[in-house]
């Protein structure tokens, strides 16, 4: 894949001295993602992400560090985020908190627009 398939141009600061444009690749996003995932109360890990790269990354033994999201792009981002709860979470708000929190910490970072943000619940965790 090339560099230019790689990033998309999710925000430009035009000003009057320059014109200056922040570059973020689907790393880069995703990895805000979990940060902001990790930060909900009731979210104990991420989960597996089952797509075929993520697969390929397990098996040559590289480090994944945005285990547990996938990213499309469709319009606006498509985000699917695989998460552990806590043993005793109301799963249904802590699934909107996620939502919210990401939604909040991506505008945050650079207004970039999502169009879904999928939560999906693989395991629950008992201390």
């Amino acid at each position: 894949m090339s560099d230019n398939e790689n990033n998309r141009i999710l925000f430009t600061d035009d000003s009057a001295e320059q014109r200056q444009s922040v570059k973020m690749d689907e790393e880069g996003i995703a990895q805000i993602v979990c940060d902001a995932v990790l930060e909900v109360n009731g979210i104990h890990a991420l989960g597996a992400n089952m797509s075929a790269s993520a697969i390929a990354k397990n098996l040559l033994g590289s480090e994944n560090k945005t285990r547990g999201v996938r990213l499309a792009f469709d319009d606006g981002w498509i985000i699917d985020i695989y998460v552990i709860v806590l043993y005793g979470t109301n799963i249904p708000e802590t699934a909107w908190n996620v939502q919210r929190h990401v939604s909040e910490r991506l505008k945050a970072a650079s207004d970039i627009k999502t169009k879904e943000i999928n939560i999906n619940v693989q395991g629950v965790y008992c201390v």
